[in-house]
């Protein structure tokens, strides 16, 4: 399945044969690009698919797209289960699962292409992954967090406004790494930011948190790197979410809460707006979901707490 040519320096060079798993990665990637899929989903894909490639040469399996059964992507998902992860223990399900559904993507796409007549896939289910709720942040502790970001210095101010940004709006790590100067619009009090699928939405945000933004562009405007286009500026530049992450595990600890990372902001958004008795429809469009069950996923957080609130507010047996 792999052909040699001499490359540069007179080396020999593998080249997978172009009906093999690796051999269609490229086009595979050209077929992403043009689907206009974000950069991180394109290389995440493409990650994923090489694991499967990885495995069918290291288990001396067939590599040629069209031989590929369900028993073999069945091997390969056990062992996926087993795979060590970089944080100890094993992959967790939602890794496996959604390494499962990158590979899955590309079988579909070779089934349109017609590189193969039948899709391995076709009757498999995805590993099924534990409802694991992720804590919300209480109001005391976002009490405390705010108040661990009080001052006027640069970085008490930009923290204070990268955290109420996420606790108003409930965007996404991603989302908030990626806001540029521009995307601010003061006159409707929204952000412009762009979503999983490169599909582009206006956050909205409220007083407190315009007033923070306002403070942190009076001091980011004498930053050394006030120049450049991102909106949010560490010593070295523009703020990567690897960056913005770390800076929220260092606030939290400060306030007393342990793990905190930013996607706890988008759970706690999603329980303060239900609880609050607004709609879930409004809630997929500020978050950017298509499927209802995004809103179950994230409404489960604190789900049972709503519930015990709505039969107070109902008062049933106090009818009678």
């Amino acid at each position: 399945m792999l052909s040699k040519r001499v490359g540069l320096y007179g080396r020999r060079v593998t080249t997978p044969a172009p009906d093999t798993v690796r051999g269609l990665l490229a086009d595979f990637r050209r077929h992403l690009m043009a689907t206009n899929r974000a950069p991180g989903t394109v290389h995440r894909y493409l990650v994923d698919v090489e694991i499967l490639a990885d495995f069918l040469d290291a288990e001396s399996l067939p590599t040629r797209a069209a031989e590929i059964t369900r028993a073999h992507l069945e091997q390969w998902l056990v062992y996926l289960a087993s795979k060590p992860s970089r944080r100890g223990g094993t992959l967790s399900a939602a890794t496996v699962a959604r390494t499962y559904r990158s590979v899955q993507q590309f079988f579909r796409w070779l089934v349109d292409e017609e590189e193969i007549a039948t899709d391995p896939f076709a009757k498999m289910r995805p590993p099924a992954i534990p409802e694991q709720p992720v804590p919300i942040i209480t109001d005391a502790e976002l009490r405390r967090l705010l108040d661990a970001c009080k001052g006027n210095t640069f970085e008490a101010r930009r923290d204070n406004a990268i955290l109420r940004v996420l606790l108003d709006t409930g965007i996404r790590a991603s989302e908030l790494a990626g806001i540029e100067l521009d995307d601010l619009d003061f006159e409707l009090d929204v952000v412009r930011v762009m979503g999983k699928g490169r599909r582009g939405r206006a956050a909205p945000f409220g007083v407190k948190t315009g007033d923070a933004l306002r403070r942190y562009l009076r001091s980011r405007a004498q930053h050394p790197h006030a120049a450049v286009s991102a909106l949010w500026l560490g010593v070295r530049g523009p703020m990567t979410p690897s960056g913005i992450s770390q800076m929220i595990g260092r606030r939290g600890t400060d306030a007393g809460i342990d793990g905190l990372h930013p996607h706890r902001f988008r759970h706690t958004f999603a329980h303060r707006w239900l609880a609050a008795g607004n709609q879930e429809q409004d809630l997929m469009r500020l978050t950017g979901w298509r499927s209802r069950e995004m809103v179950g996923r994230y409404a489960a957080s604190a789900a049972d707490q709503r519930a015990r609130e709505a039969h107070r507010r109902a008062g049933l047996g106090d009818d009678l």
